[in-house]
């Protein structure tokens, strides 16, 4: 089972996504945009999307082969899709088309909630909302399933818990 952590910056979901997979023993999928623009620096062009958008499709197709029982990703190619929609007011079709070959059983959609953290690679504090209903709006033309996790510390946590408890039910029973 694939569950993936999405929504605008700053709200949780690398927290989120650390707890989980201590919580389950999980394979956990790092968010690859940190990893490459600590590695490059957080300066980046149209062109750097491609190299990040492949490295966090590789991340989880290896992920995947490792045959656990929950994967869980903090992040996935819909931000990466958003994101060079929001600043680039572009679409790489090479990227909507790894967006599309994910392997995503569910969404947790992270409610901009919590109070914004500064961060070197976070560029828009202001735009939290409308990036908010973006997501929301691109994961239900997706038809994957999804739930909105908000709250603070250990509600937060127990919403996300919640749910995979319920999808593993599910699981269970089919």
């Amino acid at each position: 089972m694939h569950v993936v952590l999405t929504g605008p910056e700053s709200t949780g979901k690398t927290t989120l996504a650390l707890q989980l997979q201590a919580h389950y023993d999980a394979i956990l999928v790092p968010e690859y945009a940190r990893i490459y623009l600590n590695e490059h620096g957080p300066a980046y062009e149209h062109h750097d999307l491609k190299a990040i958008a492949f490295g966090q499709f590789s991340s989880q197709l290896s992920a995947m082969q490792s045959r656990n029982e929950l994967i869980i990703s903090d992040t996935c190619l819909l931000t990466i899709e958003i994101w060079e929609a929001w600043k680039y007011r572009t679409a790489d079709p090479f990227i909507q088309e790894w967006q599309a070959l994910q392997q995503v059983d569910y969404y947790l959609l992270c409610k901009n909630d919590l109070a914004w953290e500064a961060d070197p690679l976070r560029e828009h504090p202001d735009a939290l909302d409308q990036l908010f209903q973006i997501y929301e709006q691109k994961i239900k033309e997706s038809g994957i399933p999804y739930s909105i996790i908000h709250g603070q510390d250990t509600a937060r946590f127990n919403k996300a818990k919640e749910q995979i408890e319920r999808l593993k039910k599910e699981r269970a029973k089919s």
